[in-house]
């Protein structure tokens, strides 16, 4: 959270008698917000490998952590109103192997003043893995080469189950210094101790298949774990090596 201003005008205070205030006039007094919570069917922290317990607030605007064994966690210094509460539990590797996003994020509302606490507790889950691409083109494009998105198929380790299919766009951005982008997976469907195939079909605007699908197979990744995969592609289709990057 960014910290207050404060004013001080010498001459004001001199003829009017006002002291030093926050910049803006705003006179509220900040909130406090504590969340308990549950992993799962109220399992132990170990038993599940959680370490840490992580809340943050408004897409990380505001974050605290604290040690799984403690039940609850306290954010002081909230600011009065809205926020989303998102409560993540972290393994010793600091991977967030648990969410309470199972619902989407927590909408509480803070008062002047007050101290809000969560009743029931915040439930957490597994997180599903995170499924993330990135795919090169050399000298060509998505448009020269005539693909314009890749169906995704998903399935179980050994190929009885189809956990997902998706679709993402090729003119989508990639992210970060690998320039990946990650699979959409709305009903949060990856599941990490199943995850084990990837098949990837390049598609044409028409649509129509380009090219023959690239196939991947690799290890169960864990809960909120990241499988990433490369594609070398061209107006024929593409590549992969198999496995994981």
């Amino acid at each position: 959270m960014a910290e207050r201003a404060w004013t001080c005008g010498f001459a004001l205070v001199a003829l009017v008698g006002v002291g030093c205030g926050i910049l803006g006039g705003n006179s509220k007094k900040q909130g406090s917000l504590v969340l308990p919570f549950e992993l799962g069917n109220n399992k132990d922290c170990a038993s599940l490998n959680v370490v840490t317990v992580r809340a943050e607030l408004d897409d990380g605007g505001v974050a605290k952590e604290t040690n799984c064994s403690a039940g609850r966690l306290r954010l002081d210094g909230v600011t009065p109103g809205s926020h989303d509460v998102v409560v993540y539990g972290l393994d010793k590797d600091d991977v967030k192997i648990m969410d309470s996003l199972a619902a989407g994020p927590l909408s509480v509302s803070v008062e002047d003043g007050k101290t809000l606490v969560i009743d029931p507790p915040v439930q957490l889950t597994l997180a599903p893995a995170k499924l993330v691409l990135r795919w090169d083109f050399g000298f060509a494009s998505c448009g020269s080469s005539s693909i314009d998105s890749f169906r995704v198929t998903a399935w179980r380790s050994d190929g009885s189950q189809q956990l997902l299919q998706s679709s993402i766009k090729c003119s989508v951005a990639g992210q970060g210094e690998g320039q990946y982008r990650e699979v959409p997976d709305p009903g949060r469907d990856l599941s990490g101790d199943q995850l084990g195939e990837v098949v990837i079909q390049p598609v044409s605007s028409t649509p129509a298949e380009v090219g023959s699908p690239v196939r991947f197979s690799f290890d169960a990744p864990g809960a909120g774990r990241e499988i990433r995969l490369s594609l070398t592609c061209t107006e024929k289709g593409c590549q992969g090596s198999g496995k994981p990057d």
